[in-house]
């Protein structure tokens, strides 16, 4: 076994926790034994998308040791409009 990073978003603020995963471990798997839709409430496995270092994976990627997994939110607005507005609420 060995720790992994697991960065995620909570309101708008990046979180991060590590787990314990044994060797051999997908990132399906890896959801399913720590119950991620407990600690990340608003996941929903079709719209979310898992990467290793910021890179997306499949589900059937095997966990290496020092990987960090990110969970990325689905895209609700163009970029450029939400820094444009995040610029004008100033």
């Amino acid at each position: 076994m060995f720790d992994i990073l697991f960065y995620f978003t909570d309101s708008d603020r990046v979180k991060s926790m590590v787990f314990k995963v044994k060797r051999g471990c997908t990132i399906n798997e890896f959801i399913l034994i720590n119950n991620l839709s407990v600690i990340v409430p608003e996941m929903n496995c079709n719209d979310y998308k898992i990467g290793v270092f910021g890179k997306i994976k499949k589900s059937d990627y095997i966990i290496k040791e020092n990987d960090r997994l990110e969970l990325y939110n689905p895209i609700t607005i163009d970029p450029k409009i939400r820094r444009k507005n995040i610029a004008t609420n100033k």
